[in-house]
C-alpha cells in the first residue's frame, strides 16, 4: 500500500527525499491504516487535528444499502455508536470434555455416518447473492487517491478515511434442541462448517433454543462440548437484535416441538423478524410439513423490493382467499429447507433479486396463543402392533419402509443405522431416519434410568418387529446381520467369517466379547426363530447352551410363528366297497374244479373328498407397482375455518386389463383390526352403526375407482354370459370416465362372474366390514377426511353442512372419478359420495351377532333380503355418507345413485368356486 502511495505522489510531482522514501519503506510491515493517516498528518506540520467530512447518515433497516463493487466512497469517519453492543461473549468450553464411545448397553461399535448434507458445492453457490460488500458502520481506512488528490490540488496533508468495505450480513443460526437432535446432529454440524468457512458472512454464531417446561429458553453451547449442558445460563433473546439491519437469523427447527404447539417460539421470530431478515430452516422435505407445526400458519409465497428488507416488508402473494389478520399480529416467515434450490431461492429474495419469491408461512399471533386453540394435531394414533405396521407403510417413503425392515433384525442404534446405510441403503438420508424414529413403530426403552447425561434408547414397540420381520425379504434381513456381525467382530478382534460363528454356542470368547455381543445376539435369535430351518435350529441351540449361564443369552421363547393360514375347500361324503381274497376252510373242494375262486369278503367304508370346480383355474401371481397420490384432509386454519390440505402418499396397486385400451387398478389393502360402526358420540349416527365391534379383516384388493361406464360397457359386450343379461349402458347420466349406475346388486353379482371367468382372479363385491376398514384407512372420525366434508374434496348435497363445515353448491348429477384429485390414505378414490356402492351382505337393523373375521354377513333362507349399500352418493346429505353409515336395497333394483366397485380376494383366501 505504500508503495502504491509513494508511486502515485511521484507521478503528481510531489518529491520525498530518498531518507524519507527509504524509511516509510522500512516501516511498511509495521505501519497500519492508521499509522500512516498519522505520519501524514505529522509531515504536514500544520497544526490542529485533521479535516473530517461531515458523517454519513445512518442507514434505516429497510434502506436500499450501498454495495460498494469498484468505486471508491469518500466519506469521514461515523460518530460513536449511540448503543451499546447486545452480543455477548460465548462461553469458555471445556477442552477436556470427553464422549463415551459406547452408549450403556450399545454395541461395541461406532460407524462413521455418510455425508449427511447433500451438495455441499451447490449450498455453497446458492448463497453468493448474499456475499456482496457494503460499507462498515464501525471500521475505517484511509483513502489513498482522496488524500494524495487532497495534497496535490491543495498542499493540505490530511489524511481523508473512508468506511472499510465488509460483508453485508453477520449470520445467526439458531437451532432447537428436541429428543430426536441426534439425527440432525451431523447435517447441521456440516451445514455450520460451510457457512462459517464459505466466506458470505462477516460472523457466524451459534444459539440453541431448548424446551425448558413448555418455556422456550436461549443459551450459548461451549464450544467443545457433546451435547447441551443443562446448567448453562439462559440468554435474552433480544441479545440476537441488529438495530442496524445487517443481520440474519436462520431459526432451523423440524416444527414439532411443545414450544411450537404452545405458541411461546412466535414470540421470538416475531421480536427478531422486526430488526432482521429472519427465516425458518425445516429440516424435513415440503411433504412431511403437514405433520408439523407449520400447518397452524397460512401458506404463501413472499418477494422482497427491497435489499434486505425486514420480514414485515415482504411483499405476501397467492393469497387464495381474504385474509382479516391485524399488521399487529401477522408474522410472516420464509421456510427454506436444506437443499441448494431452496436456499438459493431465499437467498435471492433477501438481496431483491429479481421477481424471486420463497414459500413462507403467515401466522395469526392471535391465533396462535388463543387458549382454546385445539393445540392437539388430528393424527391417527393407532394402538395394536398390526395398526402401527400398517399405518407407516401407508404413509412413510420406499426408503423409509426399506430402512425399517432393515432395522427389525438388528438393535436399535445409530451406529447400526450408519452400517445400514454404507453397506445396504446407500440412498438413505437423515430425512428417512427420522421418518423411522418419529414413527408409532418406536418408544423410549422403558427400563433405561432417566438420566439427562444418557442418550435417549429407543426400541421397537412389542410385536412390532415380529411383522416387520414377517413383511421383509429373507435376503434384506440376513445381509444387514452379516453386515453387523462383521462390524461387531473386526472391532472385538475376532476372526470370523459368518454371523452364525459369532453366535456359536461352542466359542471360547472372553467375558468381555460376550458382553459386547449380548445386544446382537438377544436380537438376533429372535430373528432366528421366525426364519425358520436351520437358522431356527441355530437359535434353539444357542439358548440350549445358554439356559445354564446367566451371562450369555436367556432363552427367548418367539411371540409370533409363521403358520400356513390355508383354507380347505368343503368336504363331501364318498361310499365305496372293497373287496380281497382270503382262504378257504372247505377241505372238499375239488382240486379238478379248475373254476373255483376263493370266497370274496366285502367291507364297507366311507371317507371324505375334496370337490374342485373344474370352470376355476388356479390364479396367476399379480405384480404389484407402486403408485403415489394426493391424500386429502381437513384442517381448521387459524381463522376457525376448514380448509382443504393435500399430502403425498403411496401405496401398492396392480393393474387388471380387461382389453387393448381399458384397465381397472386395484389397489393393495393390508389387513389389520379396527373398530366398526359409529361411536356413541358421533354426531347425526343412527342406531343401525351400532354397537361398536372389533373386527379383524384379511388382506385384500379393492378398485381404486367406482366401476365406470367404460369398463362397464367392456365387460357387458365382450366378456361371456354367466348368469344374466347385462345391459351394455344402463346409466342416466352419461360419461365414459363417469361410475356406472342404475344397475341392481344382481347385475353386480354378474360383473364380478364375467370378470373372474375372464381372468381366473376371483373378483367379487367387498363385504361390509371390508368396504368400511377400507374407507377409514386407519381414520376413527366420520368421514376419511376428518371431522368433516366439504364439497370441494366429494359430491354429494353440499347445501346442507355437516357440523360446522362448508356449504357449496348442489352439483345434483355424478362426477367423473378421481375428479378431485385426492384420495385416502389407502389411495382410494370417491369413497365418501357420488354414487352408492354395493356390499355382498345382507342387511340387518345393527351388529348384534355380526361376525368379526371381516366375512359376510349373510341370511342363508332369505335370498331375496335386501342387500347393503356404502358411501352415500351424489343426491345424499353429508350425513348419509359418513364412513360409517349404512343403507339397502332389494337386490334386483336400479336407480341413479346406485353403483359399485369391485374386490379381489389375497391370493391365500381365493375361494375355489364362483358360488355366492
Amino acid at each position: 500500500m505504500i508503495d502504491r502511495l509513494l508511486v502515485t505522489m511521484q507521478e503528481l510531482g510531489l518529491l520525498m527525499s530518498d531518507r524519507e522514501i527509504d524509511a516509510l519503506s522500512e516501516a511498511q510491515s509495521l505501519l497500519h491504516d492508521r499509522d500512516i493517516a498519522d505520519v501524514l498528518w505529522l509531515a504536514s506540520k500544520i497544526g490542529g487535528a485533521y479535516e473530517v467530512a461531515e458523517p454519513e447518515p445512518t442507514l434505516e433497516p429497510t434502506t436500499q444499502i450501498p454495495i460498494i463493487e469498484n468505486e471508491l466512497l469518500l466519506s469521514a469517519p461515523p460518530p460513536p455508536p449511540l448503543f451499546v453492543p447486545l452480543n455477548m461473549p460465548q462461553a469458555a468450553g471445556n477442552r477436556n470434555a470427553q464422549t463415551k464411545e459406547v452408549p450403556e448397553g450399545g454395541l461395541p461399535i461406532q460407524v462413521q455416518a455418510a455425508p449427511a448434507l447433500p451438495d455441499t458445492r451447490g449450498i455453497s453457490r446458492s448463497l453468493r447473492p448474499l456475499r456482496r460488500k457494503v460499507p462498515s458502520l464501525t471500521r475505517l481506512e484511509l483513502d489513498e487517491i482522496a488524500t494524495v488528490n487532497r495534497i496535490a490540488e491543495h498542499d493540505l496533508w490530511l489524511p481523508i478515511l473512508k468506511r472499510s468495505p465488509e460483508r453485508w450480513f453477520e449470520l445467526e443460526i439458531v437451532i432447537e434442541a428436541s429428543e430426536f437432535s441426534f439425527i440432525w446432529q451431523d447435517t447441521l454440524d456440516e451445514f455450520q462448517h460451510l457457512l462459517r468457512t464459505q466466506g458470505a458472512f462477516r460472523d457466524v454464531r451459534i444459539w440453541h433454543v431448548r424446551d425448558n417446561d413448555g418455556q422456550p429458553q436461549l443459551i450459548v453451547k461451549r464450544q467443545h462440548s457433546q451435547g447441551i449442558d443443562v446448567n448453562l445460563p439462559s440468554r435474552s433473546p433480544k441479545e440476537l437484535i441488529d438495530i442496524s439491519g445487517r443481520r440474519l437469523i436462520l431459526f432451523i427447527s423440524d416444527c414439532r416441538s411443545r414450544i411450537w404447539k404452545q405458541g411461546q417460539i412466535h414470540e421470538w421470530l416475531s421480536l427478531w423478524s422486526k430488526h432482521s431478515p429472519t427465516a425458518i430452516v425445516q429440516l424435513l422435505p415440503e411433504r412431511l410439513w403437514g405433520e408439523s407445526e407449520l400447518d397452524v400458519g397460512f401458506g404463501v409465497q413472499v418477494s422482497s423490493l427491497t435489499a434486505g428488507a425486514f420480514n414485515s416488508k415482504l411483499q405476501v402473494r397467492e393469497m387464495p382467499v381474504r385474509t382479516n389478520i391485524s399488521a399487529v399480529d401477522a408474522l410472516t416467515l420464509p421456510v427454506v429447507t436444506l437443499t441448494a434450490p431452496a436456499l438459493k431461492q431465499w437467498a435471492l429474495v433477501v438481496a431483491a433479486a429479481g421477481r424471486q419469491r420463497v414459500p413462507a408461512r403467515l401466522f395469526d399471533l392471535s391465533w396462535v396463543k388463543d387458549p382454546n386453540r385445539d393445540r392437539e394435531a388430528a393424527v391417527i394414533s393407532p394402538k395394536s402392533p398390526e395398526a402401527r405396521v400398517e399405518l407407516f407403510m401407508a404413509t412413510a417413503s420406499v426408503m423409509a419402509q426399506q430402512l425399517v425392515g432393515m432395522m427389525a433384525a438388528v438393535p436399535v442404534e445409530m451406529s447400526v443405522v450408519h452400517l445400514i446405510q454404507q453397506e445396504l441403503l446407500s440412498d438413505v438420508t437423515p430425512v428417512h431416519i427420522a421418518e423411522v424414529f418419529t414413527s408409532e413403530l418406536l418408544e423410549e426403552e422403558r427400563d433405561r434410568p432417566k438420566e439427562k447425561s444418557l442418550p435417549t434408547r429407543y426400541n421397537f414397540v412389542e410385536g412390532v418387529r415380529e411383522l416387520l420381520n414377517l413383511r421383509t425379504r429373507l435376503d434384506e434381513t440376513l445381509g444387514v446381520i452379516e453386515a453387523l456381525s462383521r462390524r461387531i467382530a473386526r472391532t472385538l478382534g475376532l476372526d470370523i467369517k459368518s454371523f452364525t460363528a459369532l453366535l456359536s454356542p461352542k466359542s471360547d470368547w472372553s467375558q468381555e466379547a460376550k458382553d459386547a455381543i449380548l445386544p446382537f445376539a438377544q436380537i438376533t435369535t429372535e430373528v432366528l426363530h421366525r426364519l425358520g430351518g436351520e437358522y431356527r435350529e441355530l437359535a434353539e441351540l444357542v439358548e440350549r447352551d445358554a439356559s445354564g449361564r446367566s451371562d450369555w443369552i436367556k432363552p427367548v421363547k418367539p411371540e409370533m410363528e409363521t403358520e400356513l393360514d390355508i383354507e380347505f375347500p368343503a368336504l363331501e361324503v364318498l361310499e365305496f366297497t372293497t373287496a380281497q381274497l382270503v382262504e378257504s376252510s372247505d377241505e372238499a373242494v375239488s382240486e379238478a374244479d379248475s373254476s373255483w375262486l376263493p370266497p370274496l369278503q366285502t367291507e364297507e367304508y366311507t371317507v371324505a373328498i375334496i370337490a374342485f370346480d373344474s370352470t376355476v383355474s388356479t390364479p396367476t401371481a399379480v405384480e404389484l407397482e407402486l403408485f403415489q397420490f394426493k391424500v386429502g384432509s381437513l384442517v381448521k386454519n387459524f381463522w376457525r375455518r376448514w380448509s382443504a390440505k393435500k399430502t403425498n402418499g403411496q401405496a401398492y396397486r396392480y393393474i387388471e386389463r380387461i382389453n387393448e385400451t381399458v384397465v381397472i387398478e386395484m389397489v393393495a389393502i393390508s389387513g389389520g383390526e379396527f373398530m366398526m360402526g359409529s361411536p356413541a358420540e358421533e354426531l347425526d349416527r343412527y342406531d343401525f352403526e351400532s354397537p361398536q365391534h372389533l373386527v379383524t379383516v384379511r388382506d385384500f384388493y379393492m378398485g381404486r375407482y367406482p366401476v365406470t361406464q367404460t369398463q362397464w360397457r367392456v365387460v357387458a359386450n365382450s366378456m361371456p354370459q354367466v348368469n344374466r343379461f347385462l345391459k351394455s349402458d344402463p346409466s342416466n347420466f352419461k360419461g365414459e370416465n363417469r361410475p356406472v349406475e342404475q344397475v341392481s346388486w344382481e347385475e353386480a353379482i354378474e360383473f364380478c362372474n364375467r370378470l373372474t371367468a375372464y381372468t381366473k382372479r376371483q373378483y367379487r363385491l367387498p363385504t361390509e366390514a371390508e368396504w368400511e376398514y377400507a374407507c377409514r384407512a386407519g381414520t376413527t372420525t366420520p368421514f376419511h377426511f376428518g371431522e368433516t366434508i366439504s364439497p370441494e374434496l366429494a359430491n354429494y348435497d353440499s347445501s346442507v353442512a355437516y357440523a360446522d363445515g362448508a356449504t357449496g353448491k348442489h352439483r345434483g348429477e355424478t362426477t367423473p372419478v378421481d375428479c378431485f384429485k385426492i384420495a385416502n390414505a389407502w389411495g382410494l378414490c370417491d369413497m365418501h359420495g357420488n354414487v352408492l356402492e354395493w356390499c355382498q351382505d345382507h342387511w340387518h337393523n345393527n351388529y348384534e351377532g355380526a361376525p368379526d373375521d371381516g366375512s359376510a354377513w349373510l341370511i342363508t333362507d332369505s335370498p331375496d333380503a335386501s342387500r347393503l349399500l356404502r358411501g352415500g352418493s351424489w343426491n345424499y346429505y353429508p350425513r348419509c355418507c359418513r364412513s360409517t353409515y349404512r343403507y339397502d336395497y332389494k337386490p334386483d333394483v336400479r336407480l341413479n345413485p346406485l353403483g359399485f366397485r369391485v374386490s379381489c380376494s389375497a391370493p391365500e383366501t381365493l375361494p375355489l368356486s364362483l358360488e355366492e
